[in-house]
């Protein structure tokens, strides 16, 4: 294989212009690969030297321009260049190559330059308009045997015992038989294809004869075969209709238009939407063009069978002719389930020629206002005035008195059409634009995919505001959503100019902060195909386009005196406010001592998604928020309210004020009291009268001031409608970008006899340990403010975040930082710093070699070492002289949201739909544990004991961290009770044995542990099959945080479930359990180990050390894999390196279960070692001093070698 690299690296310097136009540097696990083009334009990938340079073989493929003033291309011309490339990948498949890539953007981008390349896509658009039949040719051709098959079915006025159908059989000729008792293909296993039906007869003469041409029954005009009632069919209008049983016919229902709607008028009981609604949306395919290839009547009747099949609340479709809606009226399903049809008047215009529009069908319900609207658009080859070329229905329901949702089904312009891109874009602007204030949801066909860049440009813009559902619950990696696809569907494949695989069709939500809502299932449907032909095996698909079904949860959010968010003081706080409250206030055995900020609130009861659309984006406003400390230095009265209050101080007030001011921008207006100004207070009485507040009022004085921090919002919440019912803490929303470490508040809720435990087994932090940490990420920032500031940039700003363990407030080995830099517009001149962050841009490498650089010489010699670990994802490594270890991700973000939202400075961490690396995921762990100090300690625990038994560590086929996390936050989220007291030692064993007894009995094998409620849909994608244990991260795309588990290690992890559940269950004091869980040790080599393989590493230097090590473990996953799936191995890692006599060795052991002489002779685990040690024969930065060797050896030896050292 690496023969073969060699020759496709030769053979691509063959076609460029120069060997110095090919670039290959070490990047980590791989080269880093750049051919250079004409007009500075590069390709770049990485790639692993071992495989040929195919497309499954790279990875980060992408084009890439210099900015030059050589650089004779103008922005028209990269753009062009830029798509050109974008669409070539997406129509390759896999084993295309990157030679053929290289020739044909030199071929096309040798067009750009001799400005050959004119009207290119507008005359191919003109070639297929020409090539359209025309209509008169379809109205007056011959019917086929089926159109006429379902005119004798729904004419009344034939009677169908007189018909006889005549058809031919291969090898005995003409047969007769009986019209009711002849069976289609679909029908029965001896059913008859109709193309072989050669006549009708009906009392004896012959009305249709397909040899002959005859068609007496219905002449030279084309009848709709399937009306129900011809007189009814001439009588529809654009409208919404509705079948009376009573006098059997379709009848139209009156009409409000959405601007006639009045929302102050309640809605009748029939126009609500349901809470758990279905939804199918359905482009099916008009038959004007390739009529004779696409078998409509069939494809219809079977359309009809899969609607009927499914029955969805509310059925959107799309290209729907006067044939098919024929067809759909007269089928009884529609009848008997009330259903509502709102007809676009596209679709009966029979007057214009190859007319088709848009149905929309209610089942049971129906819409309070519609109207049928023309899409905005203006085109550029006639005027800029808006035009009206395609329409759409847009339909409101209510989901409860108060709340309303508008569904709209529209087709797009297709790309046949001039500038589709444009005008596709207009069209959905104007909906992001005019519908922001209220629910909506778009539906349908919107004929471009996720490669049309002007389409994606426009969602990412407005991504934070429109939720893509697809998006929503799939990784488009993993499961694209292609729902117009070629390669699977025939009829695609007949209509489409291009074999290019799209996701056209969608459901994209809008929904402001009432409603909330739950994906149950989202698919694609229609997938089935229908004989034509059994004999030939001639089949065809119901359309072009598949179908999308959608289940969701509606839920509306409403606003409740049960939910409140308030700050509290710290329980040891409550004497000084309790001996007040317990006398004067009435409200003492429901409410903790409290001051409000909002309340009422959002009734959490209600909905499913509360953590993600209320809670987060609360977090990520209080993480830019220092925790602070309320003053209390008097009581106060409001007389006419009889309350008396402790009042806050001014500069407390101020800053309360000013929270209370930044949380309105991200909450609806109507939490808020427009009436009354916010002044925060602790309220401790409330009298009757001011005669019984005057009463008391000499006993109400502080004998000292109260002073308390304040680390939390609490989210209180009643569990019932009881006014009597206790409010307790639901939710505790920390300040701070970094949790306060525990061990070290002490202002903790949690009860002194747990910490006493956390201290004496270790299991707090070092003070000194944290304040390193501390200090070298204030030391970092302070850097990255000085040199990236506006006096040395003018195009870029940055921001600078701690995550992982540090964030959290626990003791890790690293303190994990992401550095991003963000683009910006500017009219000022670039700096030096601008144009070499422009052109490092897209070499990782060359930036971080840069900016460390720039550190290493603002630190001066406060750093042992600082260097670039080259991977997927590039980290820079700094370790300074007291050992503090610093990793250090750096990205840089293009143009995406305006300066203003820019030069803010908090818009990165608030915008959770653009995630940064790391922080949010934190973020949504924090959120989700519901009470953070807790969750806390619960990690520590499993953490420390996970890392005593040899089961941590992702790079060993174990768990890392971030899944250890997921696992606490799940039990936390799930088993933790609201609470308003001390946490206690029994409590937390509690929490332990729910740890250990829910993983222990989880059916890994099959399930997925996931904490994101809106992950709900029925069809697992294959985002889950990488790992044998899924824990999914809870952020879109939730992707496994644990691919590198494998069977064996997944078994061993179980087991140590399972044996710290047997010493829950002792008969032992709590203390002395979980004691004796931590005491727990490494297990490795296990009893069944009978062989182990033994690495040993040597160099010369620590800096050779690392970089020697780092590389045996990022390609020890891919070994560990094959020792699974190509040898069934059962295999045992160890989860660290050791140490012996020399500091400068480093061994490393793998334990099986087949005795060594067994394996020595096994052929596929040799194979698999030796492609395992050629990988460091290739290492890029190996030197002669970086050694490695192997060997297997008997587990009796290797335990006697470990005795020895």
């Amino acid at each position: 294989m690496v023969e073969k690299y060699i020759d496709d690296i030769n053979t691509l310097r063959s076609i460029l212009h120069s060997d110095d136009h090919i670039q290959i540097r070490p990047s980590g696990d791989f080269n880093q690969i750049s051919l250079r083009l004409d007009c500075d334009i590069y390709i770049s990938f990485l790639h692993d030297s071992l495989s040929s340079l195919i497309i499954s073989n790279v990875h980060n493929l992408h084009l890439s321009k210099q900015t030059s003033n050589k650089n004779s291309l103008t922005n028209k011309q990269w753009i062009d260049i830029r798509d050109y490339f974008n669409k070539f990948i997406q129509q390759s498949n896999s084993n295309t190559s990157i030679y053929l890539i290289v020739r044909s953007m030199q071929e096309y981008m040798r067009e750009i330059s001799g400005e050959k390349q004119k009207t290119s896509e507008y005359n191919s658009i003109s070639t297929v308009l020409i090539s359209k039949p025309d209509a008169s040719t379809l109205i007056k051709r011959f019917r086929s045997a089926d159109l006429i098959f379902n005119r004798i079915i729904h004419d009344t006025t034939i009677d169908r015992s007189q018909v006889l159908i005549g058809y031919e059989d291969r090898f005995t000729g003409i047969h007769e038989i009986k019209f009711h008792e002849f069976k289609k293909v679909h029908e029965s296993e001896y059913g008859i294809p109709m193309h072989r039906i050669r006549y009708y007869k009906i009392n004896g003469s012959i009305v249709w004869d397909r040899i002959n041409k005859i068609d007496i029954l219905t002449g030279s005009e084309i009848h709709d075969e399937t009306t129900t009632d011809i007189e009814q069919e001439e009588n529809l209008v654009e409208g919404m209709y509705r079948y009376d049983q009573s006098i059997h016919r379709w009848t139209l229902c009156p009409q409000v238009s959405l601007t006639s709607d009045d929302l102050t008028i309640p809605s009748a009981s029939n126009m609500f939407i349901p809470e758990r609604c279905q939804f199918l949306t359905w482009n099916i395919l008009f038959d004007y063009y390739q009529s004779e290839f696409i078998y409509t009547n069939q494809r219809y009747e079977e359309i009809l069978k899969t609607l009927k099949s499914f029955l969805p609340d509310v059925i959107c479709l799309q290209e729907v002719t006067m044939k098919f809606l024929n067809l759909l009226l007269d089928e009884l399903w529609l009848k008997e389930n009330n259903y509502y049809i709102i007809i676009m008047g596209n679709i009966l215009n029979s007057d214009q020629k190859q007319s088709y529009g848009q149905l929309m069908l209610m089942k049971n319900f129906r819409p309070r206002a519609f109207s049928i609207c023309p899409l905005p658009i203006s085109d550029d080859r006639k005027s800029q005035r808006k035009t009206s070329i395609k329409e759409y229905i847009i339909a409101r329901f209510a989901l409860n008195s108060e709340v309303t949702i508008d569904l709209v089904n529209f087709h797009l312009h297709s790309n046949h059409t001039y500038n589709s891109n444009e005008k596709r874009c207009q069209s959905l602007e104007y909906f992001f634009k005019t519908l922001n204030t209220q629910n909506y949801m778009l539906m349908g066909d919107f004929n471009f995919g996720d490669f049309d860049i002007k389409e994606q440009n426009l969602l990412q813009t407005y991504q934070h505001q429109i939720h893509d559902l697809w998006r929503d619950i799939y990784d488009l990696d993993e499961n694209p959503g292609y729902t117009f696809d070629p390669s699977r569907n025939i009829c695609s494949r007949i209509t489409s100019d291009f074999p290019l695989s799209l996701r056209l069709d969608r459901y994209l939500l809008h929904r402001l902060h009432n409603l909330s809502y739950s994906i149950e299932h989202l698919n694609i449907v229609g997938l089935e195909t229908i004989v034509i032909d059994s004999i030939d095996n001639k089949h065809i698909n119901q359309s072009d386009h598949y179908a999308l079904q959608l289940i969701i949860n509606f839920r509306v959010r409403s606003i409740s005196h049960c939910s409140a968010l308030s700050f509290m003081p710290p329980m040891n706080i409550w004497p000084s406010i309790q001996s007040f409250r317990e006398k004067y206030d009435p409200l003492f055995h429901q409410w903790p001592p409290h001051i409000n900020l909002l309340w009422p609130f959002f009734d959490f009861n209600d909905a499913e998604d509360d953590e993600e659309n209320i809670l987060l984006p609360l977090r990520l406003l209080l993480a830019q928020y220092k925790s602070f400390d309320i003053k209390i230095n008097e009581i106060d009265s409001l007389e006419n309210a009889h309350i008396t209050y402790m009042k806050l101080n001014e500069n407390s007030t101020e800053y309360v004020k000013q929270l209370y001011e930044n949380i309105k921008q991200i909450f609806p207006e109507n939490l808020f009291d427009k009436e009354n100004n916010y002044h925060p207070c602790m309220t401790i009485g409330l009298f009757d009268s001011t005669k019984k507040q005057n009463q008391v009022k000499s006993l109400l004085t502080l004998a000292e001031p109260i002073q308390f921090p304040v680390r939390y919002i609490h989210l209180l919440r009643q569990t019932s409608n009881d006014d009597r019912t206790r409010f307790h803490i639901a939710y505790q929303i920390p300040f701070d970008s970094v949790l306060q470490p525990i061990g070290l508040d002490s202002y903790s809720n949690i009860s002194f006899e747990l910490q006493e435990f956390f201290n004496k087994t270790g299991l707090y932090e070092a003070r000194k340990s944290y304040e390193q940490k501390q200090e070298k990420l204030n030391r970092l920032s302070n850097c990255f403010r000085e040199i990236f500031n506006k006096n040395t940039l003018n195009y870029f700003t940055h921001e600078f975040f701690p995550y992982g363990s540090f964030r959290l407030g626990l003791d890790g080995e690293d303190l994990d930082t992401v550095l991003i830099l963000c683009e910006q517009n500017s009219s000022n001149t670039k700096t030096n710093l601008d144009d070499i962050i422009s052109q490092l841009r897209y070499d990782s490498f060359a930036l971080n070699n840069h900016i460390i650089n720039l550190i290493t010489k603002y630190f001066n010699n406060e750093i042992t070492d600082c260097r670039n670990i080259q991977a997927i994802h590039p980290i820079i490594s700094i370790l300074f002289h007291d050992q503090t270890r610093v990793e250090l991700f750096v990205e840089i973000r293009e143009k995406s949201i305006s300066n203003e939202q820019i030069q803010d400075g908090t818009f990165l961490l608030s915008n959770f739909h653009q995630p940064v690396h790391g922080v949010h995921d934190i973020e949504r762990l924090i959120v989700y544990a519901r009470f953070p100090p807790i969750f806390q300690h619960l990690l520590s625990f499993i953490r420390t004991w996970a890392q005593n038994v040899g089961l941590y560590g992702q790079v060993y086929g174990y768990l890392g961290g971030y899944s250890w996390a997921i696992l606490c936050a799940y039990i936390c989220h799930n088993y933790l009770s609201s609470n308003d007291s001390y946490f206690l030692l029994e409590e937390f064993f509690n929490l332990v044995e729910k740890f250990f007894s829910t993983y222990s009995h989880f059916n890994w094998s099959l399930e997925s542990v996931r904490l994101c409620s809106k992950l709900n849909y029925s069809r697992q994608t294959s985002v889950d099959s990488r790992g044998s244990m899924r824990i999914l991260c809870p952020s879109p795309p939730y992707i496994n945080t644990s691919p590198s588990t494998i069977n064996s290690t997944r078994q061993l992890i179980i087991q140590g479930f399972q044996n710290a559940q047997k010493i829950l269950e002792k008969n032992l004091k709590y203390e002395e359990r979980l004691k004796e869980i931590l005491e727990l040790s490494n297990n490795f080599p296990d009893k069944t180990i009978k062989s182990i393989l033994q690495l040993k590493l040597s160099v010369k230097t620590l800096n050779e050390l690392n970089q020697w090590t780092g590389y045996m473990k990022s390609r020890l996953g891919r070994f560990l894999n094959e020792c699974q799936d190509e040898c069934n191995l059962f295999v045992q890692t160890q989860n660290n390196l050791e140490t012996r006599n020399d500091n400068l060795e480093r061994f490393y052991s793998i334990g099986f279960q087949l005795d060594e002489q067994i394996l020595s002779r096994h052929r596929k685990f040799y194979n698999s070692l030796n492609q395992f040690s050629e990988q460091f024969i290739i290492c890029p930065f190996r030197t002669d001093t970086m050694k490695i060797s192997y060997k297997l050896m008997s587990i009796l030896d290797w335990n006697n070698e470990h005795m020895k050292k």
